[in-house]
């Protein structure tokens, strides 16, 4: 964690010393290197392995190649995330839908903001951030973690307040924030087995998701919005999809059309989710468990 937080220092000293384009540079030619020595990795065996075990119609070795280079981009702009500005983000990402999600936060009953670990999928929150959304992220860390305590330094920047479902009732703290016209950054493909969850169909395997942000999406009055983030070249694209409604009697409609819609992307984006660095999550998954 030390060398992790003498980059950040490093950076800090970039970013305020330079102009945008050129900090961001400097951010893209570290990235490359830190991706061309991974590769060399065995990590980059154990990511394909775990490709040919969920996706064994495709050929994996590329793709295992595409998803370090995100994942290597990815890290380091985390590491960068407290010097970014608008000017920053605007070299870094192409936003899509965002007028979706003002949509869904125009009645004054908050937003459940849905993602999944794709992409960089920490720009989202970063994003929103930078410009005015209020949000509160729900996360589950480990209390005293330095990793987490490092990431979650980044998200807390620029206004995002966060909920650790290990040391808060995430429930309360979610209405308060839906109450007072919030976005929920909530992670799909995250904690199925801690809460109220069921069993779906996804990419040929029974997988269990959780369920319990249907309730709170009809308790609450809020909307749902889903958003997916993939790495197109160098660049982030992060796209919003139109709000979704949801009642007492569409429950299982809702969550068939989640489920279909993150199933859709990965199919066509496999080498853009992480799951593939976790052998014990796909393991889980291949298992149905």
């Amino acid at each position: 964690m030390l060398f992790i937080r003498l980059l950040r220092w490093k950076f800090g000293l970039i970013f305020r010393c330079l102009p945008p384009a050129a900090a961001v540079f400097c951010l893209h030619i570290s990235a490359e290197f830190f991706y061309r020595l991974v590769r060399l990795t065995p990590v980059k065996k154990m990511v394909n392995n775990n490709l040919q075990l969920l996706l064994p119609q495709k050929e994996t070795s590329l793709l295992a190649d595409k998803l370090l280079k995100n994942i290597s981009y990815s890290i380091f702009e985390i590491i960068c995330t407290p010097f970014f500005r608008a000017t920053h983000l605007d070299l870094i990402m192409t936003v899509h839908g965002l007028e979706y999600v003002d949509q869904a936060l125009a009645a004054g009953k908050g937003a459940l903001l849905m993602s999944m670990h794709s992409g960089n999928y920490e720009m989202s929150g970063t994003y929103l951030g930078i410009h005015g959304y209020k949000q509160t992220a729900i996360l589950k860390a480990p209390p005293g973690d330095p990793l987490f305590r490092f990431v979650n330094e980044g998200r807390a920047h620029f206004g995002t307040k966060l909920v650790n479902i290990m040391e808060a009732n995430m429930y309360r703290e979610t209405l308060k924030a839906l109450a007072n016209n919030e976005g929920i950054c909530y992670l799909i493909d995250t904690g199925a087995l801690e809460g109220r969850h069921e069993k779906i169909s996804f990419l040929g395997h029974q997988v269990p998701v959780a369920t319990g942000w249907l309730a709170l999406a009809e308790r609450s009055g809020a909307r749902v919005v889903l958003s997916t983030s993939k790495r197109e070249g160098r660049k982030i694209v992060l796209t919003f999809s139109p709000p979704i409604t949801v009642d007492a009697d569409n429950h299982e409609a809702v969550i068939r059309d989640v489920s279909r819609h993150y199933e859709n992307f990965i199919q066509h984006h496999p080498e853009q989710w992480w799951i593939f660095l976790n052998s014990h999550e796909i393991k889980r998954m291949l298992e149905g468990k």
